[in-house]
């Protein structure tokens, strides 16, 4: 039998309402502002981080291999890349002319020898030139992995070690944006992609243009301006 409760001091007791009252009045306050917003996507420009004035037409060199790959032309395929995108999202002609070759001299620093971009812009008329090195290593990855499957036998998931075939690609490509009438290095930037597929024998050009996909944006935007969205929230009461 449970001892009986001395009563409460009158001053203290409260209600239940009165504890439950603030909740509520603060649940409301929220739901109110929460029924009173709506999130929408938003299109914003993104403008070029170059000056572009006064430039029409851009030259793309060959490009500068770090390293060889005996399975592709390299040069051919990145030279070919770079046009079509830059025809494709900019506004600028593209000379087409034979990608000029590079002297054998560390690009970083001929990246900085405006009296010879000046000279190469004369030869060929252009008011912007666009040079790069590429390094693009392709590595064996296979490995033992854990995986969950289901028991043909039993139906239950069980799980399992068993070796995989893997190739890694890495690319690392440094661009460089000269402006042709002066030799001035305007800007320059390298990206880094790498990713792993299942499997031996893959295609390498494959590889190399789904990474360049990831960067074109990036790299483009330099030259050109671009779009993005964004989410906002908007108050309607």
């Amino acid at each position: 039998m449970r001892p009986n409760r001395l009563p409460l001091p009158t001053m203290m007791r409260r209600h239940p309402a009165d504890f439950l009252l603030p909740v509520l009045l603060l649940g409301t306050a929220w739901g109110a502002i929460a029924a009173g917003t709506v999130q929408i996507q938003v299109t914003l420009p993104v403008p070029e981080r170059v000056d572009m004035t006064g430039i029409d037409t851009i030259l793309v060199t060959r490009t500068v291999l770090l390293n060889d790959n005996p399975k592709v032309d390299l040069n051919k395929e990145v030279v070919g890349l770079l046009r079509k995108e830059l025809r494709k999202r900019t506004r600028l002609h593209v000379l087409d002319v034979e990608a000029p070759p590079l002297p054998e001299q560390p690009l970083d620093e001929l990246a900085r020898n405006p009296e010879f971009w000046k000279d190469m812009s004369r030869k060929y008329g252009a008011d912007m030139i666009l040079t790069g090195s590429l390094k693009y290593e392709i590595s064996d990855r296979s490995s033992f992995v854990t995986e969950d499957v289901i028991s043909p036998l039993t139906g239950q998931r069980v799980r399992r070690t068993r070796y995989a075939d893997r190739e890694g690609f890495q690319m690392v490509f440094h661009v460089y944006f000269l402006r042709g009438r002066d030799g001035v290095l305007l800007y320059d930037d390298e990206f880094t992609e790498d990713t792993t597929v299942d499997g031996k024998g893959n295609d390498p050009l494959t590889a190399l243009f789904n990474m360049f996909e990831h960067i074109e944006s990036d790299m483009l935007g330099i030259i050109a301006s671009k779009q993005k969205v964004e989410s906002r929230i908007l108050f309607t009461d």
